[in-house]
């Protein structure tokens, strides 16, 4: 077994199959078509502060696992009054901006955040561990987690 991790800047590289395969409570706000139409219009881009860089995991070249993530420039648009934290942090003289967030993008839907259609600790912990590597590579202040279901 291979597993390779990536992040992705548009869900069009990912096929809409493979994407929903990974959703199987079906929620419409997880679809493919539902993340990449908001993508498409223009909704979700770095210019609009929602830049997508979705996090992927492959095994012999199949997506086993995924993760919709957006470095966020700004706060709006996610149900989640967190000013005082980035006025908190510019006092000190730091920057709360970019910071990295897995959510849908303009709603307080909640549900599943890591996609993944098996139940897989392993693998779970790995997704874990790349998002941090990614938050790094990023170089984010934060990692937010926005409205995920009960079990995560």
């Amino acid at each position: 077994m291979t597993r390779q991790f990536r992040v992705i800047d548009d869900l069009s590289q990912v096929s809409p199959d493979d994407w929903n395969r990974l959703n199987p409570q079906q929620n419409p706000f997880l679809s493919h078509a539902f993340l990449h139409s908001l993508e498409a219009s223009g909704s979700v881009c770095r210019e609009a502060g929602w830049q997508p860089i979705h996090l992927i995991c492959e095994e012999n070249g199949q997506l086993i696992a995924a993760m919709p993530l957006y470095l966020k420039t700004h706060s709006y648009g996610e149900f989640v009054f967190d000013w005082a934290w980035a006025e908190a942090y510019q006092r000190a003289g730091m920057n709360y901006y970019p910071k990295l967030v897995s959510a849908i993008p303009f709603t307080p839907v909640s549900g599943m955040r890591l996609l993944s259609a098996a139940t897989d600790t392993d693998l779970t912990a790995a997704m874990q561990d790349q998002l941090i590597q990614t938050a790094r590579e990023q170089d984010v202040s934060s990692v937010h987690i926005l409205f995920p279901n009960r079990e995560e």
